[in-house]
Formats: C-alpha cells, sequence, structure tokens
C-alpha cells in the first residue's frame, strides 16, 4: 500500500513542538507493505539532520512543504485578528499548493492520510482518492468542556475566547467531508461520539493511543523510606483547577503521615507557586522543568499523580506513566480512553479528599498498590501495543 501522510508538523518520537509523537508511533511498528512518504510543514521546525534521523527510524520520505504566503503575511503585519471575521479556524484555508497536489497524484497512492483537525480542506483536494484523517480530538467537545470550568465562567475574557472557538470548530466538525471514501480516526472514545452527534454521517473511529517508549520492564517495588510520587506536565488549562484544588487541600490539612511517608517531583513549566507553597508547608518537594530524557526520569519514581480537569482524546504522560510501571492516581479525564480500570490497575479520584485518602492507604499497605502498578503496565502494554494500534488502524481502511 502505498500511502501519503499530509501533517502539520513532522514525527518525532515524543512530542517536540507539537503532536509529533503520536503519528511516529502510529507509523513505527506498520505492517511492512505499508509505504509512506510524509509531506510535511514541519511547523515544530525540526532539523535537517533530525529529519534523516526519523527518515532512518520510521522507513520513510520526508518532504518539506511552505506555508502559505497569505498566512505568513498574516503573522508578520500581525493581523491575526483576521481570525475573528473567518468562519472557520485559520488554517482550515490552506491548501497545497497545485504543483505539489500533481505530485503526490502522479505518485499513484492508495491513500491519502491527513493529521491535525483543520487538514480537511487538503484532503478535499483529493477527494477521487481513499482518504484517511486523523483528527485525533474532537475540538468542539475540547471546548465545550472548558465552558463549564471556573476559568471561563470567571473571565468575561476568557469566556468568549472559548465560546468563539467552540463555535468556529463546531462548525468546522459540522462540514466535514462525509464521502464514503474518508474515514475519520480519533483517540478519545467521547471525542468520537461528541464528533457523531454533530456531524453523523461521517464513518467515525475510535482507536487507542499507542504507548511510546518503554523501558525495559524490573520488578516493581516502591522506595523506601519514602514513597516517590511524580507530577508531570505542564500547570496549564488543562490542569489549573484540579491541580488548584489538590494542593491547597494539602497545605490546608497539613497532613504529618503524607509529609513522612512520600517526596515530590514535579516535572514540566509552570509549578513554581505549588512547589514553593508544599516547601513551606514541610513536604520535601524536587522541581525539574525539563528532563532530557523523560521516560529515563519517569522511572525514577513510583506514582504519577494527574490532576487534569480537561480532556480530550487521551494522555501521552498517562500512558507513559503506566506503560513504565508507575501507579497512576488520576482524574476521570486523566484516565479517559485508557484500558485501565480503577481499584485493580490504576486509580481514579473525582475529589481531591480522595487522593490524601489513596496515598495514606499505599503508605499502610504498600504490597498490595505495587500489584495495582504491575497490573496497570501488564493493561497498557497489551491494549496499547503500537504494532496492534497500527494493524487496526489501517484495517479500518481496507475493510
Amino acid at each position: 500500500m502505498k500511502v501519503i501522510f499530509i501533517t502539520p508538523v513532522t514525527p518525532y518520537k515524543e512530542n517536540m513542538g507539537g503532536p509529533s509523537g503520536h503519528p511516529y508511533h502510529l507509523m513505527i511498528e506498520r505492517q511492512d507493505n505499508i509505504d509512506i512518504t510524509i509531506y510535511s510543514f514541519n511547523n515544530n521546525h525540526l532539523s535537517d539532520d533530525v529529519i534523516s534521523q526519523v527518515e532512518k527510524e520510521l522507513r520513510v520520505k520526508i518532504k518539506l512543504l511552505k506555508q502559505p504566503k497569505w498566512l505568513l503575511w498574516i503573522l508578520k503585519l500581525h493581523l491575526t485578528f483576521i481570525r475573528l471575521l473567518l468562519k472557520y479556524p485559520i488554517n482550515c484555508y490552506i491548501r497545497l499548493n497545485k504543483s505539489v497536489v500533481h505530485e503526490i497524484k502522479t505518485s499513484k497512492p492508495d491513500l491519502i492520510w491527513g493529521y491535525g483537525q483543520e487538514f480537511n480542506g487538503i484532503l478535499r483536494q483529493f477527494k477521487e482518492y481513499q482518504r484517511l484523517h486523523t483528527v485525533p480530538d474532537c475540538y468542539s467537545l475540547h471546548f465545550y468542556r472548558r465552558l463549564g470550568k471556573r476559568l471561563a465562567l470567571s473571565n468575561i475574557k476568557e469566556f468568549w475566547r472559548v465560546v468563539t472557538n467552540y463555535n468556529k470548530h463546531y462548525r468546522m466538525e459540522r462540514d466535514f467531508d462525509d464521502s464514503g471514501n474518508i474515514v475519520y480516526h480519533l483517540v478519545g472514545e467521547e471525542d468520537r461520539n461528541f464528533l457523531m452527534e454533530i456531524n453523523p454521517k461521517l464513518n467515525a473511529h475510535f482507536i487507542r493511543h499507542p504507548h511510546y517508549d518503554v523501558i525495559q520492564p524490573v520488578k516493581i517495588k516502591f522506595h523506601q523510606p519514602k514513597i516517590k510520587l511524580l507530577i508531570a506536565g505542564r500547570y496549564d488549562l488543562y490542569s489549573i483547577q484540579a491541580a488548584d484544588e489538590l494542593f491547597t487541600l494539602l497545605v490546608s490539612t497539613n497532613n504529618q503521615t503524607i509529609k513522612d511517608k512520600f517526596y515530590w517531583t514535579f516535572l514540566g513549566k509552570g509549578w513554581e507557586r505549588h512547589v514553593e507553597k508544599l516547601k513551606n508547608s514541610g513536604f520535601e518537594v524536587e522541581y525539574i522543568k525539563f528532563a532530557p530524557n523523560y521516560i529515563e526520569e519517569i522511572t525514577k519514581h513510583d506514582i504519577q499523580i494527574n490532576p487534569l480537569s480537561i480532556g480530550t482524546g487521551t494522555k501521552g504522560k498517562v500512558l507513559d506513566a503506566l506503560a513504565n510501571g508507575l501507579l497512576v492516581i488520576g482524574t476521570p479525564y486523566a484516565l479517559e480512553n485508557i484500558a485501565v480500570k480503577h481499584g485493580e490497575s490504576c486509580i481514579e479520584y473525582k475529589q481531591p479528599e480522595d487522593v490524601i485518602h489513596w496515598l495514606t492507604e499505599i503508605s499502610n499497605n504498600t504490597p498490595s498498590f505495587e500489584k495495582m502498578a504491575e497490573k496497570g503496565r501488564e493493561q497498557v502494554l497489551r491494549f496499547h501495543d503500537r504494532t496492534l494500534i497500527s494493524k487496526e488502524l489501517f484495517q479500518n481502511i481496507t475493510e
């Protein structure tokens, strides 16, 4: 099968300057008879050397695309207010140059594969071909969820920003091409269902997110005398409400058992305020803004807490933790679309008070939770396997 893959960011083994990890891991374990040529706008600015490395690792040819001149002028002249006047998000108006379209069609591909919500317009340039659109999330659902959060409800500017984006993405997804020769691929089950409510004629599939890199499995044994806890990811709109609630409660309850039994590490940007508050309250805390080898860093820990208040699709960092043997404690949004179950292979919490309860339980009965972490690793390695996911993805096209 000859596949043309069109993407805003060049695939890479982890997310670098955009969602580059997901397409990389969809491709790396694909069947040998699937030949892929990648056309990338390289918005994540990978160097020529890195691109050559990716070509070898993925067994692909990468061709770089230029941004449309009209878009470059808008950015250069700071005319981004034009976005407010448009029916759809601005990237929906991007099209491939006629010479590139001719080059692709001349290569006689079996499949045109587009990545990203806003590339439906580009896929319409190939209406006569079998097409796959990896969305991978439903953006309308993302903004719908943000509307119900404190950040939007308490700030009129943020509220109208979310409403405006919701309307634009709703119209975009409502007008997705519903022809019989295009398949939509999402990594979130609720994303898929929400998209089908908007546009019931679509042929849309939920396929689990593949896990990324895994260090050679070892027997899971939590550190002593202090169990190592990890908070991974940015402090941003996805986590701000749930994180504020959790760490405010931890400071106010002043639980001595948790102080004595756990060592806290924050990995990611924006956590300065919470790190300082915990330290001042007597918690033992380390702060790492960036780790050169992310997977190596997280495997130094026993438990990962994911306080996410907004979620669409799935969470790569949650999968990373589970696949590498960390016990994950997370909100329902943090754990959605992942093949784990509360009380068996992970801990799902709905209120921040639940976290204090579970940490106390873990300190009192560590072996039981080491077994739970082992089960979580087993589930993710089995059901989020890259070979399995890639096979399922391309089967949906050829059936």
